[in-house]
């Protein structure tokens, strides 16, 4: 049956992010591949992948998690995870932009460290988190960031998303959801610090609204920033949905121009990351529309959105 013009009128009807102009509203969201070499740079078969996509009609395509540090990108299972801390990968990236480009899409990429998430087979690879607090998948017990680490990490994602600029991407999304580092010092699941990094909200969220900030300042005031995180975390502790719609306007006051919403950490990856076919539609659609109300952004969210009459 063919679906009324009426009701795909909206997705289809232009939106801007910023100076980003998009044509339609579907988006390919960060979606890890490991097809990125083992330097963490773009591979044949990762461009393929993202310029067919590009060519079906996304108007945004995303290169998913992309490690700003250098230490995150040393776990065994970080293999085929893209990297961009170091101005040598800059290039390589923008041959990737030319070929979305060439596709008719926009192209954003993802900046993210996995902190006490990232995937090791040993014991010696040391994992870092804002607190000694193991992950309930990878139980492993994390190192402590000190204050000049935790700086270090801030001037790090802002110098990786002018590199995202230099390379020729349209926009840059700071990777605050799904438990990795950034969540981990928003929620109070894993954040136990005493310092100005933990404690209550605004301390917690300090990190995120410091990295937000400096990458501004260092992109400039019209590229645009995208922060997505989790508004229900699903864990004892986490985030939840009012939190989820305190943090919003604060993200934007500190330089966010649109917020990807979705929920859960590696504690639920299947059921909430990588929801099954017996996962309710658009399973994720409540909590945008919760924080869509607070703030004057664009919200974007995914998850289970494989028709396009709820789309």
């Amino acid at each position: 049956m063919a679906v009324p013009e009426s009701i795909l009128r909206t997705l289809f009807t232009p939106i801007s992010i910023r100076s980003m102009k998009l044509n339609n509203r579907i988006v390919m969201p960060p979606i890890t591949t490991l097809f990125a070499n083992a330097d963490g740079l773009p591979t044949d078969r990762l461009t393929d992948y993202l310029e067919a996509r590009a060519r079906g009609g996304a108007a945004l395509v995303y290169v998913e998690a992309t490690v700003v540090h250098r230490h995150g990108h040393m776990g065994i299972g970080e293999r085929g995870v893209c990297a961009i801390y170091d101005d040598s990968a800059i290039p390589r990236w923008r041959q990737l932009t030319g070929r979305i480009h060439a596709g008719g899409a926009k192209v954003c990429m993802q900046l993210y460290h996995p902190g006490r998430q990232m995937t090791t087979v040993d014991t010696t690879t040391p994992l870092v988190a804002p607190s000694a607090v193991p992950c309930p998948v990878r139980r492993r017990v994390p190192r402590a960031l000190s204050i000049a680490e935790i700086e270090e990490l801030v001037q790090a994602f802002a110098q990786a998303a002018l590199r995202v600029r230099e390379a020729g991407f349209d926009a840059v999304e700071i990777d605050g959801a799904h438990g990795y580092l950034i969540a981990q010092f928003m929620s109070a699941h894993s954040n136990k610090r005493t310092d100005r990094y933990g404690g209550d909200l605004m301390g917690r969220l300090r990190f995120p609204l410091e990295i937000l900030r400096a990458v501004r300042r260092r992109i400039g005031p019209d590229f645009p920033i995208i922060f997505r995180y989790s508004a229900i975390e699903g864990i004892p502790g986490g985030c939840d949905l009012e939190e989820a719609v305190a943090i919003a306007p604060l993200l934007v006051d500190a330089g966010a121009d649109c917020l990807s919403i979705s929920t859960g950490t590696h504690a639920n990856l299947h059921t909430r990351l990588i929801p099954p076919m017996g996962m309710p539609k658009g399973l994720n659609v409540e909590a945008a529309t919760a924080v869509k109300r607070v703030v004057d952004v664009p919200v974007m969210v995914a998850g289970r959105l494989n028709d396009p009459l709820m789309a």
